[in-house]
């Protein structure tokens, strides 16, 4: 009977959105991205009308988030017809900075798309999603997410979001 006491007050603490005990209220988040991809260290794998394409970059973070990152990404360029080309993205982002005046390191998981006329990650705009999945000192209890978009062709994305720490 207890239990489910328990179920409506969960419920309504999720509703109202409250803040588990501890934790700091969200913040928002905003910043440039800027990328350096290690064009010499791609390699692709083709299957179908579908290529792959597996690289390293290294990358700097202003803003809300303040440092660099060595990310993992692959993207996969899917040929939908003649003239279109789906193309997306997942990252790996180890990033090691300063967030919020807070020092220390997390990793955080990326994905996102583009529409395209060709299998070529530059040339139009991207815009995906962003989570930080888990960090170390003092952004060892930092948790964010957010939206990413821009231009590639200048390797800069703009990001927003919103972080917090637990």
């Amino acid at each position: 009977m207890k239990r489910l006491l328990l179920i409506p007050i969960v419920l309504c603490a999720l509703i109202l959105g409250v803040t588990p005990a501890g934790a700091e209220p969200p913040e928002e988040a905003s910043g440039e991205w800027a990328y350096a991809p290690d064009l010499g260290g791609i390699t692709s794998r083709t299957a179908g009308n579908t290529t792959f394409l597996y690289g390293t970059e290294v990358s700097t973070f202003t803003g809300t988030i303040v440092g660099t990152s060595n990310d993992d990404w692959v993207v996969v360029c899917h040929q939908k017809g003649p003239e279109s080309v789906m193309t997306s993205i997942r990252l790996t982002v180890e990033f090691t900075g300063e967030v919020a005046g807070r020092v220390g390191s997390f990793t955080m998981k990326a994905s996102g798309k583009q529409d395209s006329t060709v299998c070529a990650p530059v040339g139009a705009t991207w815009y995906g999603k962003w989570v930080i999945i888990g960090g170390t000192g003092e952004l060892a209890d930092l948790h964010g997410n957010g939206e990413w978009t821009g231009p590639d062709n200048i390797f800069k994305w703009g990001y927003t979001g919103k972080i917090h720490f637990d």
